[in-house]
């Protein structure tokens, strides 16, 4: 039995040539760079910070092309960049987000000097100098990682918890150009208070922040999220010092206070701002359990999917 095939024109097999070409190419630049590990979770050694060594733990979905966002993930005390990760891996594979997660050890960000507060300045009150900062950091992560995978996202999302949501809620006041989309600091340890008379890392007095740049803080994209049933005392040195408990004795009750601080603030300077205040209900500090409430918070457009 002969069967006789009609063979398109020259032109359509060129169209299709043309077509498969544009595909391949947008694979190989869109989805995974060739010097990207292709595997949807894993780690790899950051050797571009000259503060010290650092880790980053990271998912990536399938689908991951050009266009998927970023979240960048600042985790808690004990610097357990995997598991937060991990908190945020099915969510990242349902929703079509990458995580970043940044690990600082202990020999490069040994207090919380260095880690909850960015080591912008020293335990002396000594300014740090910029690119050797923990704040410096995030974006060193995301551009690195952007120009290797071919991404062509400008902005990450950024989230933390705990000593990690200390860090966040300052970094949105000393890093003001830093290409945040939306961040979230989550049952931070303590709070460094919209206050220019209180001494740093309590207030901001002694750090040179002016009025103006509190002014541009409360405008940035950031949500102050509380476990509603995290009323237990911190630990660590500064977390539990006399004038951390003078904030609070829970990090709900100094989440509130720092809120309240920050809305006289927008009241007496008759400030816009786009802060919020988010209380989770039932949940303690536990960052597995508040990252699916922070989703929505960080990426709305990606929560529909």
């Amino acid at each position: 039995m002969f069967i006789r095939l009609a063979l398109p024109s020259g032109a359509a097999v060129m169209a299709l040539l043309m077509s498969l070409s544009a595909l391949v190419s947008f694979t190989a630049a869109g989805n995974q760079a060739s010097d990207w590990p292709g595997a949807l979770k894993g780690e790899y050694d950051f050797n571009k910070w000259p503060g010290g060594e650092l880790q980053v733990h990271y998912s990536v979905p399938p689908t991951a092309n050009a266009q998927t966002p970023v979240l960048v993930v600042i985790p808690g005390a004990r610097r357990n960049a995997d598991t937060y990760r991990d908190h945020w891996h099915q969510l990242a594979m349902q929703h079509e987000f990458i995580v970043l997660s940044i690990r600082c050890g202990f020999s490069s960000c040994p207090t919380e000097y260095e880690y909850n507060l960015g080591g912008a300045f020293s335990a002396q009150g000594e300014k740090v100098a910029p690119e050797l900062q923990f704040f410096s950091v995030p974006e060193l992560v995301f551009t690195d990682f952007t120009g290797r995978f071919g991404s062509e996202q400008r902005e990450f999302a950024l989230y933390g918890h705990s000593a990690g949501g200390g860090f966040v809620h300052l970094y949105m006041l000393m890093r003001p150009d830093a290409p945040v989309s939306k961040a979230v600091s989550a049952n931070a340890a303590f709070f460094t208070m919209a206050n220019l008379q209180q001494d740093y890392p309590f207030g901001l007095k002694g750090t040179g922040i002016s009025k103006q740049d509190v002014n541009q803080w409360l405008a940035k994209p950031l949500t102050i999220m509380l476990g509603a049933e995290d009323t237990g005392p911190r630990t660590k040195s500064l977390s539990n010092s006399e004038p951390a408990r003078r904030q609070g004795l829970s990090v709900f009750s100094r989440g509130l206070a720092f809120y309240a601080r920050a809305v006289n603030w927008i009241s007496a300077y008759q400030v816009d701002t786009a802060w919020q205040l988010n209380i989770v209900q039932n949940v303690g500090h536990n960052s597995k359990q508040i990252t699916p409430h922070a989703l929505p918070l960080l990426f709305p457009e990606q929560e529909e999917k």
